[in-house]
Parts: C-alpha cells; sequence; structure tokens
C-alpha cells in the first residue's frame, strides 16, 4: 500500500485575535510550503485590528497580502450583524480560494473554530480543498441571563455538531474538551490531544520587578474586573507597582474608564500582532494573572489558556483560580498562586509572588519546556 503523500500547502481561517496564538501561525508556515492565510476580524474591536486579510505565504517570496472586505457597525449592532459576517466569510474564503488555487497543491483545510471548519467543509465539496481538520479550541456554554449571546452561543453549538461529523481529522487540545464532545454529541473513535504550544523558552538574568501583567481578551470572566476592584489596597502595599494588560476585547472601554483614576501605574497596550514584541513586554512582569471566574456560563474551564504557555515561558510566575486544570499544574509545579476569586485572596497572592519571584521564575521555566511547540505540533498533520 502506497504511503499518503504530505501535504505541501495549507488553507488556515481563523479570526484575527488568534492567528497566531500558541504559535500556530509560525509552526503553518515552517511545515508547509504554502499557506493561504484568512484572518477575519468578527468582533471588530475598537483597539484591534480593523479590516480583513488574506496572506499567501510561499517559501522563498516576499507574502502576498490583500485586504477583504469588512463589515463595521455601530456597537449596539455588533452581535444581529454576525449573521452577516458569517456570509461575507463563507463568499470571500471561497472566491479567493478559487481565484488562487493554482499556488495550492491539494491542500488541507485547517482551523480552530466550529464556523470556518463547515466551510471548510464546502470547499472540499466544490474540490478547493482536499481535506479538513478541525482542531476543536473552544466550547461556549449555552447559559446566562443575554438571551443574545445565548442565541448565538446555541447556533455555534450546532455549529460545532456538524463540523466535528464532517471534518477528516478532529484534533483537542485536552481531554476535557474531547471528553465533553463524545458526551453532548456523541463523537466516535479516538483522537488526537494536543495542547496549544508556546514559544522557546527565554533563559535571562532578570532584576527584581514592580511590574505584573494581564494577556488575553478583555471581558470580566478574565478576573481584570477583580484586579481593578482591589488595585487600590494593592498600591497601598507597595507605591511603585504597575500593571500592563495587553489585548482588546468587548469590555476595554469599561475598564480602561475604571483605570483612568490610576494613571502611571495602569498602562494598556491594546491589540498586538506581533508575538515576539509580547513577549518582550511580558518577560519583564513579576507574574502574569490568568484569574478566571468560576461562573457556569464561562467557556474558560474547558479551554487550553495560551497566556500560560506565554507566561511560563518568559520565566514569570503565574496567578490563577482552579478553573482550568492549570489551576493543579501551578500547584504541583510551584509556578505561582493558586486562589480563590475574591479580591482579598488575589491581593495577597500579588504580594506573596512578588516577594518570591525569583523562585517561581525558576520553576516557571523548567515546566515551559513541555509546551514548546515545534516538539508540541510534530504530529499535529500527521
Amino acid at each position: 500500500m502506497k504511503k499518503a503523500k504530505t501535504p505541501t500547502s495549507v488553507i488556515y481561517v481563523n479570526f484575527s485575535q488568534y492567528d497566531n496564538t500558541g504559535r500556530i501561525l509560525d509552526y503553518l508556515r515552517e511545515q508547509f510550503d504554502t499557506v493561504l492565510q484568512f484572518s477575519f476580524d468578527h468582533l471588530r474591536l475598537k483597539h484591534g485590528r480593523k479590516t480583513n486579510l488574506i496572506t499567501l505565504y510561499t517559501k522563498g517570496e516576499k507574502p502576498y497580502i490583500n485586504t477583504l472586505y469588512s463589515l463595521r457597525v455601530p456597537p449596539f449592532l455588533l452581535f444581529p450583524s454576525l449573521p452577516l459576517v458569517g456570509v461575507l466569510m463563507v463568499i470571500q474564503t471561497v472566491r479567493q480560494s478559487y481565484l488562487l488555487r493554482r499556488h495550492l497543491s491539494r491542500p488541507v483545510f485547517f482551523t480552530v473554530n466550529a464556523y470556518p471548519a463547515l466551510i471548510g467543509v464546502l470547499l472540499k465539496i466544490l474540490g478547493l480543498a482536499n481535506q479538513v481538520t478541525y482542531w476543536v479550541w473552544d466550547y461556549y456554554p449555552v447559559r446566562g441571563p443575554d438571551w443574545t449571546l445565548r442565541m448565538i452561543r446555541y447556533a455555534y453549538l450546532v455549529f460545532d455538531m456538524i463540523a466535528l461529523r464532517l471534518a477528516d481529522t478532529l484534533i483537542f487540545p485536552n481531554r476535557r474538551q474531547m471528553k465533553l464532545r463524545q458526551t453532548l454529541h456523541g463523537i466516535r473513535g479516538s483522537h488526537r490531544i494536543i495542547p496549544l504550544g508556546g514559544p522557546k523558552p527565554t533563559r535571562y538574568h532578570q532584576k527584581v520587578s514592580h511590574t505584573f501583567g494581564f494577556l488575553g481578551m478583555l471581558k470580566s470572566s478574565q478576573g481584570l474586573d477583580l484586579m481593578l476592584a482591589c488595585f487600590d489596597k494593592i498600591l497601598t502595599n507597595n507605591p511603585n507597582i504597575v500593571l500592563e494588560i495587553v489585548g482588546s476585547g468587548p469590555e476595554e472601554e469599561k475598564m480602561r474608564a475604571k483605570a483612568a483614576r490610576y494613571a502611571g501605574h495602569v498602562k494598556f497596550y491594546g491589540f498586538i500582532e506581533d508575538q515576539d514584541a509580547i513577549n518582550r513586554i511580558v518577560r519583564r512582569w513579576f507574574a502574569g494573572l490568568a484569574v478566571y471566574e468560576p461562573a457556569a456560563g464561562n467557556e474558560s474551564y474547558f479551554g487550553d489558556p495560551s497566556k500560560i504557555k506565554v507566561y511560563v515561558s518568559q520565566g514569570v510566575p503565574i496567578i490563577t483560580t482552579n478553573v482550568t486544570s492549570y489551576g493543579a499544574e501551578t500547584k504541583k509545579h510551584k509556578l505561582g498562586k493558586v486562589i480563590r476569586y475574591s479580591e482579598h485572596a488575589l491581593g495577597e497572592a500579588i504580594r506573596e509572588v512578588h516577594k518570591k519571584q525569583r523562585q517561581y521564575r525558576k520553576s516557571a521555566l523548567q515546566y515551559a519546556e513541555k509546551f514548546y511547540y515545534r516538539r508540541l505540533y510534530r504530529h499535529l498533520f500527521n
């Protein structure tokens, strides 16, 4: 029997805030001769990138980059406009894949989201993709008081169910995600589990720092509200302390307004696309926040937080809650502090990690070795 040829080109579809999360775009460019990347700005964040992009990477040649149509609406129309945004995604992905098909040789379609996975199935039916690989990063519980959000999450659950059945290859970042899909949708068989990776661990001489930070999507379930609520007490204990926030999100303006009274002590960077630039910021911190709210509708319970991989790769201790599986890992490997979701617990953890930052740094760097993306992703497309 002939051995199947390794694909040499890939069509990669993701949303702009997550294009290179876990260094996945870096890996695709290293693994494939040709990468056709679609990057969609579905959240249309004020401090994010304000356009959709298509980029064709071909080894040895300068990337071809072009803008795609992007629907910009007032904030109150953000959710109602999502169906139209979805239709535009389908039209533009199919059209551009057809126009650029001569650059692609039996491409694999790759995504980490259910809706783009269905676009990949359509491309396969049309003969524009050879196979569909769906790396299942997220699950969104259909709960909460906001009925519009519940409707959107229910629609996503339907897309997810169909994508799981029609994709050629399923990969999960952890056992929680896989078992959940087996329970919800009855998927069968053995599927690969590959966690999100991180950059190569960076060892360097670090002086005692008074700066800590947060990396990721700005929304209340990520713990920044809790952080700002106890910031007065933190400043009382350490007047030199500075909080840096890297990222954007639907609640960014609200958080900027709350932090305005702490001018000089809270800095917002907004969305940064360059992962190396993010690393240069993060490595100066004495702690990285991953304080997930233990709420029933928090999707982080099933996720694989890439921010933690970035923190430890730069030797930055973690302050987290026992929501993701990395709560137990943080405690086991002495990477930082695992806390209850309370102002008092967070304030005490920041004070303790600040005092013991050198000790935690060493443990974080040792732990980071297992998440180097080149090592983790070797079997992603095998």
